[in-house]
Formats: structure tokens, sequence, C-alpha cells
């Protein structure tokens, strides 16, 4: 992505100038390599998701984007959120004797199943990576995405920003035992601060209609709610349209989500979100390609280019996206949903 909105490398810090001084899946089975955009030569690169929303298509994007630039050929699988299903594409991909390079979004970290195949490929001599969410560090050589913790404290002071009267939060999310997820939320609560208190974390294992049921279950069982979190990308939309259907309550009410799928975009212009904690899932893709390729190649320039000092993470950065340029949210990274829309058109992009 070549535009001021990104930097790469880790380079590109979101800092909410106000608030930090440190820093910010449903189911297909594969998505066919688009024409064009991969190398006829270089090193085969599977690309393992968690699950299968709209997030991942600016990821693919990027995929694809770093295949063409960097000499690759690029393949995305796509889980259907569950344990099981990423279990069964790590095994598809120790079969695989043309694979040199695996990247997975890491579903549940703590799964044995999903671990122990990751050390498998590796001891098959498969480079492996983790973007997005990350695994035990002995399953990878390196991470590319978003510094969870922070992006966890930047939702924690916006939503402090927008009710600095704090409140009781619900949150929403597929696995709760998922590393971005446990990051996350400890994030939050770190940058909220202590007038805001807990009421429940809820999981619903990526299944959409229960992730709708769930806030419902929400508002019910907590007349009093003041704040809703939606930690995983396809949690926004479930959240705005629940929302969306009682005035009164989203008056009342602070929405803070993460990511930007492609059906949040309306909620955010109509003001059903506050404020999405933006990622940058085009760099996870184009990155993870340029990575992969360099540590099959063992090419030692791009290495320490991209992990400088035997670094083994890459921080790809967030933005906070809000509803219009008069929110009460203010910062170096804060776009208002106009701008971001524009970006992700010159992107070809409808996610982010």
């Amino acid at each position: 992505m070549h535009s001021t909105w990104t930097l790469r490398k880790g380079r590109w810090l979101c800092v909410l100038a106000l608030l930090i001084s440190t820093g910010c899946g449903e189911s297909k089975d594969a998505s066919l390599p688009k024409a064009g955009s991969d190398a006829s030569k270089g090193p085969k690169i599977l690309f393992i998701t968690n699950g299968n929303s709209d997030w991942w298509s600016a990821v693919e994007k990027g995929m694809h984007d770093g295949a063409a630039k960097f000499g690759a050929q690029v393949e995305m699988r796509r889980n259907d959120g569950q344990r099981e299903g990423q279990i069964r594409l790590l095994e598809d991909a120790l079969s695989r004797s043309d694979v040199q390079g695996v990247a997975v979004s890491v579903l549940d970290a703590a799964t044995p199943g999903i671990a122990d195949k990751m050390r498998e490929l590796q001891a098959q001599g498969k480079v492996v990576i983790t973007i997005d969410s990350d695994g035990q560090p002995d399953t990878r050589k390196a991470y590319i995405g978003t510094n969870n913790r922070k992006a966890g404290e930047v939702a924690g002071k916006v939503t402090a920003m927008l009710r600095p009267q704090g409140g009781t939060v619900a949150m929403f999310v597929g696995v709760p035992s998922a590393a971005n997820a446990i990051e996350r939320h400890d994030g939050f609560f770190a940058g909220a601060g202590k007038a805001f208190t807990e009421a429940e974390v809820f999981s619903d294992d990526n299944d959409l209609a229960r992730a709708l049921t769930n806030v419902q279950t929400a508002i019910e069982k907590y007349p009093a709610i003041g704040v809703l979190v939606g930690i995983w990308s396809y949690n926004a939309p479930r959240i705005a349209e629940e929302v969306g259907k009682f005035p009164d309550l989203r008056k009342r009410v602070t929405v803070v989500t993460f990511d930007l799928d492609e059906q949040a975009v309306e909620h955010v212009e109509k003001g059903r979100i506050d404020a999405a904690v933006c990622q940058n899932p085009y760099e996870m893709g184009y990155q993870g390609v340029q990575l992969v390729k360099a540590l099959v190649e063992k090419d030692q320039s791009t290495i320490e280019s991209m992990l400088p000092g035997g670094s083994s993470v890459i921080d790809t950065g967030v933005r906070v996206i809000v509803p219009t340029k008069e929110s009460p949210v203010k910062g170096d990274n804060v776009i208002d949903i106009k701008s971001m829309k524009e970006w992700l058109t010159s992107k070809g992009l409808k996610s982010s």
C-alpha cells in the first residue's frame, strides 16, 4: 500500500496524540488466486485464516499485491471459525509438498492440536509465521499484525473520551481465549480507567446468529449497561443492528468496535458505532508475503530490514474511525468515515 496512511515494517505506529505515549471469522473453503496477482515463479505460500469475515478480503488483496511485487505464489484458505477446521487446514498444508511457507491467524493458541500442527510444519522444513492473531512463540518465526494490547488501550481511551462518566461494559467476541481477544480485552480496561467496570464477555464461536443473540441477551441482562464493545470484526454490525432498533438505548450506550468490515462502514456513517479501532489487514497480507519469501530464500538483508535486531514482531498499527469530524475523539490517527471510505476506494478495498 503506497499512501500516507501506511508505514511499512511496523513504523506506522498508531499514536493518538492525546492518548498514548507508547503506541495503537462463516465459510468458504478456499479463495482462488486472482489472475495476474501471483508470480509464475517463487515460493508457494498459504495463508490460513481463523474465520471467514469480510475483513479477510483486505488481507487477501495485500497478499496478492505482495505476490506480484515480490515474486511468490499465494493461496488463502479460509477457516470456518472452528478449532477443528483450522487443524484440518494445517493438516492439509502438511500434506502439500508444493508449499514452502504458511502464514496462520491462530484461532486459539491454547488448543494443542493447532500448536502441534504448526510445530510439525516447521519440523517439515516449512516457514511458519502468524498474522492477525499470534500463537505460541515456538510455533512460528515471526508475527505480523496489530499490537493488540496497545490497540485495546486505544479503544479504552477512546471510550473514556466518548463517555467520561464511565460505565459498565459488555464485550462480544468469537473465541475469548484467542490471543488477540485476550490482549484487546486487557488493554481496553487498562486504557479506559477505573470508571469502567466489566459486566460480561459474551462468546459466540464465530456463529453470526449467536453473535446477534448475545447482544440482545446483554441488553436484557444488564439494563444499565453503558458500553458495548465488539472485539472481532463481525461483532460490530451485530451490535449496531440491535442497538439501532432502539433509539432510546442508542442515546445512552457507547458503541466501540474493532476493525471495519464492509457492513460496519454504513453503521459508522449512520452513527450507530461511535468509534472503530481499525487495523491494517492489507499490510498483514502484503508484508506476510514479503517476509515469508525472505525467510524461505534466506534473504538476510530483507529479514534484517523487516525484523531488525532479531525482533520477531512487526506492528502494522491502527487508526480510529469516527462518524464525523465533530466527534469528541481527537488525535493524529483519528479519521472520519468519509475520508476512510475515500482511502478504501483508492486501494480497491471495501473493508479494513
